[in-house]
């Protein structure tokens, strides 16, 4: 039963991380003009997948 709680846990943490380095990689990109994003899109993305990474980090206890 333990076990299984901590696969879950370990799975959705590397989703939520996944997720949030995924978008700071698309609005750096963006921010950078490397990709076709607009600057307006880009920002937002970059903070919205700071802070998912984050909160992966400070509230789940890291990544694994």
């Amino acid at each position: 039963m333990f076990e299984a709680r901590r696969v879950l846990q370990v799975g959705r943490n590397l989703l939520v991380y996944a997720a949030g380095v995924g978008l700071l990689v698309i609005g750096a990109l963006g921010l950078a003009d490397a990709i076709a994003v607009s600057t307006a899109v880009s920002i937002p993305l970059f903070v919205v997948g700071l802070v998912l990474v984050l909160i992966v980090h400070e509230y789940f206890g890291g990544p694994v």
